[in-house]
């Protein structure tokens, strides 16, 4: 770089150094006060169980109600009356803590038919406590023998 101390023509070239210096404390800072936004929680993290045997077989507890083409109710491995699903939904929920019932419908049944029987399911807790349902992506054929 050469000083030029005399009037001649306007010099074209920038003066890049006060950006550098600039640049180069902005840069500091920034590395400075990085670490400190940094902000985490505390977490409580449940020790590392045991893994479950994969085949291990399903609780024998659950209750399936299934409804197949023909419009028959099943309960579990059970057929039931159309009539007489919900007094014996009742009879099996009545001494059970959990009142989850397991859904479960043939691809062919009828979007109305699937609601009514899912009606019957929750409205058949006993008092004001209404089932919960879990709906069966899979449909689990009653009639079929368990592995």
């Amino acid at each position: 770089m050469s000083m030029d101390l005399g009037g001649g023509e306007p010099k074209s070239e920038i003066n890049v150094t006060p950006l550098v210096d600039v640049v180069l404390v902005l840069l500091i800072i920034f590395m400075v006060v990085q670490p400190l936004l940094q902000r985490g929680y505390d977490v409580q993290v449940p020790p590392n169980a045991p893994a479950t045997p994969p085949n291990t077989p399903p609780p024998t507890d659950q209750i399936i109600v299934s409804l197949t083409a023909s419009k028959e109710f099943y309960l579990n491995k059970e057929r039931v009356d159309p009539q007489n699903i919900a007094v014996r939904l009742q009879e099996v929920l009545r001494n059970r803590s959990s009142k989850v019932v397991f859904f479960s419908a043939e691809d062919t049944v009828k979007y109305d038919d699937a609601i009514k029987l899912m009606d019957i399911v929750r409205n058949s807790g006993s008092g004001d406590k209404k089932v919960n349902i879990g709906i069966v992506m899979d449909w689990v054929n009653p009639s079929a023998a368990t592995p």
